[in-house]
């Protein structure tokens, strides 16, 4: 049975949910770039041994092996991936029962950054999880900056496999901005792992605006990935607002990242959230175009279905444009297929613009054709305006160059309008003359006057041609 369902404008929605959940992936940094000492600026390219003080070295004819031999012995390894495992394993191992000796190995004893990170990490996230006051106190021998962002969230990351909630606090009385941001998104990831209601409850009770959107985030990406309704149905018991609308986003995106069709039905099942159906149908027709599409026909609210058919096409167009294009020219009418098909025209044209424009030039209808010839021409001259330039001067008089000059006229026109008024003079078209050379003349105009009144005086022709 059909099923006939609302809409909301998606593009306005998906716009706020994108930005806002862009930005929090910005902040949310990974643990790559972390602990640098003073000594950051002389770092060579390549691992570098520093060997342990003496009371680091083998006293007294034992045979034991001390931590900075060891590390000296694991710092030689070659296979960095291999390196980095050892250095993990030694890291905890430090963090367990020595932490103190593990940290001034971390400030003494590397010189080359990425193993520093390694093994730093791995120390005082086992640190925290006895003592983590005491851990949290050493991240203050990291400098000011992302670095420390990172050691407080790596030592939170620990304490809060503990005690959440505790480190929860701490982090929330004790850092503020991106040090605040980054720690407790981590404190609710680690959390989600095992109570992921008891984190998504935690994650609404900051009373900041952002550290609840960070902290969100993060509970529910880590959420969704293992059990995708439990979170979407969590999500959807939200008030009403911009806050549900980023968390079902959230829910649902990850949801459709493993399981789009079922992730779909949901959708269907609960109206109210189906202004996100495009994107999972997008998400899907990334892996089965065919499939995707065939699901759509149970639905009735056309506009609906166009509207998930163009997210289809466009995802299919960075992966196959020519099978997108046939079927976009074979399933979609109109406004609809218009759109689409531009949309698949410039995805190819920036990468293979002659390829596309063979095939634009082959659709029969006259505007179709026009306006998807624009399409590709466009990107090219956005991608590559020299050879663009270069392609136009060589073709003969016809639809594609006077598109072309358009397309450099406007490009040029920024930055030389004098220029880019002369281009247009050489179009063939007297209609698409009139239109780009009055719009780019007028353009002028507004915000330089005496040079663009100067310049007609001197073209007589281009009056002509603006006032016929």
């Amino acid at each position: 049975m059909k099923q006939n369902l609302p809409t909301k404008d998606c593009s306005r929605s998906l716009f706020e949910v994108s930005t806002r959940w862009a930005l929090a992936a910005m902040i949310v940094m990974p643990c790559g770039a972390f602990l640098a000492s003073g000594a950051e600026k002389n770092t060579p390219d390549k691992p570098t041994v520093v060997s342990g003080d003496s009371a680091s070295k083998k006293s007294g004819g034992a045979s034991k092996e001390s931590p900075a031999d060891r590390l000296a012995e694991i710092l030689k390894d070659t296979d960095n991936d291999n390196r980095h495992l050892r250095l993990t394993e030694m890291g905890m191992e430090m963090g367990k029962t020595d932490p103190k000796r593990g940290w001034a190995m971390v400030l003494n004893n590397f010189t080359y950054l990425p193993d520093r990170q390694v093994f730093g990490m791995a120390v005082i996230r086992y640190w925290a999880r006895k003592q983590p006051h005491e851990a949290l106190e050493a991240c203050k021998d990291i400098p000011e900056g992302e670095r420390r962002a990172l050691a407080y969230s790596g030592a939170l990351e620990g304490w809060a496999r503990v005690s959440p909630a505790e480190a929860s606090d701490w982090a929330s009385c004790n850092l503020s901005g991106i040090y605040r941001r980054t720690a407790i998104a981590k404190i609710g990831k680690v959390w989600a792992y095992k109570q992921p209601r008891q984190a998504a409850d935690w994650s609404l009770t900051h009373s900041n605006e952002v550290d609840k959107v960070f902290s969100l985030s993060e509970v529910l990406d880590t959420w969704a990935d293992v059990y995708a309704r439990d979170a979407s149905e969590w999500a959807a018991k939200l008030p009403p607002g911009k806050l549900r609308d980023l968390a079902m986003s959230k829910a649902i995106f990850k949801w459709a990242d493993y399981f789009p069709g079922t992730a779909a039905e949901w959708l269907v099942a609960n109206p109210d959230h189906v202004w996100l159906l495009p994107r999972v149908v997008a998400k899907w027709g990334r892996h089965d175009p065919v499939a995707a599409t065939t699901w759509l026909q149970q639905i009735t609210n056309e506009s609906l279905v166009q509207e998930c058919r163009m997210a289809i096409v466009s995802e299919w167009a960075g992966y196959n444009p020519r099978v997108a294009f046939e079927w976009a020219q074979g399933n979609l009418k109109g406004a609809a297929r218009e759109s689409a098909l531009a949309e698949v025209l410039e995805t190819w044209g920036s990468d293979y613009p002659q390829e596309a424009l063979s095939w634009a030039q082959k659709l029969p209808d006259a505007s179709e054709r026009s306006n998807a010839i624009e399409a590709v021409l466009e990107a090219w001259c956005r991608m590559d305006a020299e050879i663009f330039a270069a392609w136009v001067r060589e073709q003969p008089p016809g639809l594609e160059k006077d598109i072309g000059i358009e397309k450099m006229a406007s490009f040029m026109a920024t930055t030389d309008p004098a220029a880019a008024l002369n281009t247009l003079l050489t179009m063939q078209s007297q209609t698409r003359l009139q239109r780009s050379l009055t719009q780019h003349y007028q353009d002028w105009k507004l915000y330089d006057t005496p040079a663009a009144e100067a310049w007609l005086k001197g073209h007589p022709e281009a009056v002509k041609v603006m006032t016929p």
